[in-house]
């Protein structure tokens, strides 16, 4: 038994030890192995083992201890936990011996969570499970999860949504005060449309896929002498529905419709949406009315707007528009024809105009997922977009354009905003434009007029390695965002931009519509806080990725019967382990592994990310040949490997 002196000894030595390591805070990051990462908050990142990965969830924010390693990577030791958030799991139930357990779906989390016996409920192995997390494993690497709902077995149709539905806590259902509400709504909506000026003599129609009911805008275009006036009728939910009231509360949290594979979950309920507030043809509906002139050239002049009602007059389809642009007289009704003949030359003045003062989005074609009676996959066709879809495209950015003007002005509103390059990769950024474009390197990008000046002389210029540097630009962008302060958009080259085309899909167009409101009140409505503005921004992130988690697995599905099948593709990624791509029949993703063989390594420029294999180059956008090789439906990966040089599909892709 040690004395007195020697443990007071061996306390000074651990204190000593402790006082001459570096401790610093971080927040964990998983892998695909059981090993994870520490990003540490000075921008370093430490390696931590897998022993004490088993201590932590991935996004627990803890306190290590580090030490350096060889070629002076850093190692973490866990020393204290700070916070951790992961309280909730999906996953499915799975027994080995007397062990019962939830493998998660949760990126970064490659273990499972032991399933005491209390806390398994009705679950049965096999079936999908949401779990609550009820011991945190920091003390001893033994993590539990308490069963909270059972979603299904594996083999329910549907059951790939529900999951999804699950893993990402999408609220499916409204609660009895908002259903309370909408009930009072449907009473009062004709007398509000009754008492207000009737607009429908301007000849509204709404233009939609034919399969739209939640129709939230119609359109019609006048002639002027110098141009023309788009007027554009808009639903107008903000009349009925107060804000802090039920509905709005539950609009809030979902902050828009969310659109998944074969299913809508709609910010208001169907009633209202795809009804009652719906600008359904022959129905008189309270809107906002904006109405925008539009000079010859295409420059935008004044704008004004009004809150009337409207009688839309047809529910015109995509297809039958573009039909009647392409010169089917017979496509569309002959009240309509005028206002649509405007239309088309609304939308070549704005596009030309838009191309020489701002800037155009890519025009990528869309893919359509039609679905069987199981919820799966049947088919997928691909559409190029027509020209009724960009028209209407058009007509939606003058509008927001405008009004996001306005409400600029009034320094109020929510507020879409892109603010160029991510900070941390400018250096990177610079670092290209002085080997390629020295006489842009120096300017400051996150002006509006130095941005577009770059991104216009890339776009116009035919050089392969100018085009691969414009692709390379574009994956150091910042993503879009709410703000609810006016600022540049740069991805479409714009001062300012605020959407008010969609109230009864998006919650930031809502509070527009208030904000408008109450300016022609002479009043000023209740601006969104810095909070509001970032939980709406949360759940439009959570509802991305909960549709892209969802198309996933019904590809990964989908792909399993196409192994050995070869297709053409566009490189959408490039890495130091291979590329990614984008499969062009269908818009499904797979990946093409080139760092298996050590005798045979690509090698890659991270710089210019470019990868050089077999004598190969591959860049950016680029189109290849490629075959499936593999299908993992439960870790949704599709597996591609490169073509051969003279096979069907590379000779395709050349031409």
């Amino acid at each position: 038994m040690l004395n007195a002196d020697a443990l007071k000894q061996l306390s000074q030595l651990k204190t000593d030890i402790r006082s001459s390591k570096e401790f610093a805070e971080g927040r964990v990051r998983g892998s695909n192995g059981k090993f994870g990462f520490v990003e540490l908050e000075d921008g370093r990142e430490a390696f931590l083992p897998p022993n004490e990965m088993e201590r932590v969830f991935p996004g627990d924010r803890v306190r290590v201890s580090l030490s350096e390693e060889k070629k002076g990577k850093l190692s973490a030791e866990l020393d204290s936990l700070i916070d951790s958030q992961l309280d909730y799991l999906v996953g499915q139930y799975v027994q080995r011996g007397q062990g019962h357990f939830i493998q998660p779906t949760q990126n970064g989390l490659s273990r499972w969570i032991f399933l005491p016996p209390k806390a398994r409920g009705k679950a049965q192995p096999g079936e999908f499970i949401a779990c609550k997390i009820n011991r945190h494993p920091f003390k001893d690497g033994r993590a539990q999860a308490k069963v909270e709902t059972v979603i299904g077995k594996p083999d329910i149709p549907g059951i790939e949504h529900a999951y999804v539905v699950a893993q990402f806590k999408l609220p499916e259902q409204f609660g009895q005060a908002a259903q309370a509400q909408a009930q009072e709504i449907s009473e009062q909506l004709a007398s509000i449309a009754a008492e207000r000026q009737d607009l429908s003599e301007l000849g509204f129609a709404t233009i939609d896929a034919e399969s739209t009911r939640d129709m939230d805008d119609a359109l019609s275009v006048t002639a002027r002498d110098d141009g023309w006036t788009l007027h554009i009728a808009i639903a107008d939910p903000s009349s009925v529905i107060a804000e802090g009231s039920a509905l709005d509360k539950e609009a809030f949290e979902r902050a828009h419709s969310q659109y998944l594979p074969g299913e809508t979950l709609p910010m208001l309920p169907r009633r209202l949406c795809e009804d009652l507030f719906s600008l359904v043809p022959g129905e008189l509906r309270p809107s906002l009315v904006v109405h925008v002139d539009i000079e010859t050239d295409g420059k935008l002049g004044e704008s004004r707007y009004e809150f009337a009602a409207i009688r839309s007059q047809h529910k015109l389809s995509y297809i039958q528009v573009s039909q009647f642009i392409e010169g089917d007289e017979s496509a569309v009704p002959e009240e309509q024809k005028q206002s649509l003949r405007n239309l088309a030359a609304v939308f070549e003045a704005r596009s030309t105009y838009r191309a020489s003062h701002s800037l155009a989005m890519e025009d990528r074609p869309d893919y359509e997922i039609h679905l069987d009676d199981k919820r799966k996959i049947a088919r997928i066709e691909k559409q190029e977009r027509n020209i009724a879809q960009r028209m209407v495209e058009e007509a939606m950015l003058a509008t927001n354009i405008s009004i996001g003007s306005k409400l600029a002005e009034l320094q109020q509103g929510c507020f879409s905003v892109h603010l160029g390059f991510r900070e941390e990769r400018m250096g990177e950024v610079r670092s290209l434009l002085k080997e390629m474009l020295p006489e842009h390197a120096e300017k400051d990008l996150s002006e509006l007029q130095h941005y577009l000046a770059l991104v216009k002389h890339l776009e116009q210029h035919e050089d392969s390695q100018m085009q691969n540097l414009l692709a390379v630009l574009k994956r150091m962008l910042r993503p879009g965002q709410l703000n609810n302060q006016a600022g540049a958009h740069l991805g479409l080259g714009l001062e300012a931009y605020a959407t008010v085309t969609s109230p009864i899909r998006k919650y930031n167009d809502l509070h527009n519509h208030r904000v408008l409101r109450a300016a022609l009140e002479s009043d000023t409505a209740k601006s969104l806080s810095n909070e509001q503005i970032e939980s709406l921004q949360e759940s439009l992130i959570r509802g991305r990725q909960a549709n892209r988690a969802l198309e996933q697995w019904l590809y990964a599905q989908f792909m399993q019967d196409k192994v050995g099948q070869e297709f053409t593709g566009r490189i959408a990624l490039v890495n130091g382990a291979g590329l990614g791509v984008r499969l062009n029949e269908f818009g499904i993703d797979g990946f093409i592994r080139l760092n298996g063989d050590k005798k045979n390594l690509p090698s890659f420029d991270g710089k210019h990310l470019t990868l050089t294999y077999n004598e190969h180059s591959f860049q950016l956008e680029q189109t290849i040949g490629v075959k499936v090789s593999s299908v993992d439906v439960d870790k949704r990966r599709i597996s591609l490997e490169l073509l051969t040089k003279n096979s069907p599909s590379e000779k395709a892709a050349k031409e």
